[in-house]
């Protein structure tokens, strides 16, 4: 993938996104569903714990992979995009139960999504980050971790939407 078109989507999943989370009615931001799930502030957390440790990621030691650098994006958009199946968050990257400030959580997501669109830039995007294996699909590309980003992002998006008509996530 071309960075100019890896920016494009990053910026239009980081539009997205921070749109949704902003006209999230404050009232509710911290309630959780009666059927059991995060609230909005708490999938938005996880998205701050996910984003900003794959920055780390991002800008830790890369080697040449031995594979095509794109190659498990569509094995993630297959299994992130099916918002039908349910994924256990890993204890690091679960939110805690305390109220979350939108605000903080809206500068704190706009200032990795910044770092990250400037990493696609600086970095070789096809080298495997090494520092961390996803539990899911492994020892990703620096691409991949990006395209990950952008899928995971439309997963909780959808998530968010679901909380905001009222009806919880499916």
């Amino acid at each position: 993938m071309e960075k100019n078109t890896l920016r494009q989507k990053l910026k239009a999943s980081s539009d997205s996104l921070l749109h949704t989370i902003s006209t999230f009615p404050d009232s509710e931001f911290n309630t959780e569903p009666p059927e059991g799930g995060w609230s909005a502030g708490q999938v938005a957390e996880h998205l701050v714990k996910v984003e900003g440790g794959t920055v780390r990621v991002l800008t830790s030691e890369g080697q040449k992979a031995d594979r095509a650098p794109e190659q498990y994006i569509p094995i993630m958009k297959k299994r992130l995009l099916d918002f039908e199946s349910k994924m256990q968050a890993t204890k690091p990257i679960v939110p805690d139960d305390q109220s979350k400030d939108k605000e903080d959580i809206l500068a704190t997501l706009q200032d990795i999504r910044q770092r990250m669109t400037s990493l696609i830039e600086t970095q070789d995007l096809t080298q495997r980050a090494v520092a961390f294996e996803h539990p899911i699909f492994g020892y990703l590309t620096r691409v991949e971790w990006i395209v990950f980003v952008i899928y995971h992002s439309q997963r909780h998006l959808y998530q968010i939407k679901e909380l905001a008509k009222g009806a919880g996530p499916k």
